[in-house]
């Protein structure tokens, strides 16, 4: 049973260390600059009707 248990705790900090790891690339990959599309403002014709 105390085997077990020591398996089961070695997975779970195997997967908190692997899922820690891909957080830190996509956070990482946040700081660089995306493409923003503006939206152009409404044309009069539009506004009149």
């Amino acid at each position: 049973m105390i085997k077990g248990l020591i398996i089961c705790f070695a997975i779970l900090f195997a997967q908190l260390a692997v899922l820690h790891i891909v957080d830190a690339r996509l956070y990482s990959q946040d700081a660089r600059p995306t493409a923003n599309t503006l939206v152009p403002p409404p044309r009069e014709e539009e506004l009149e009707s």
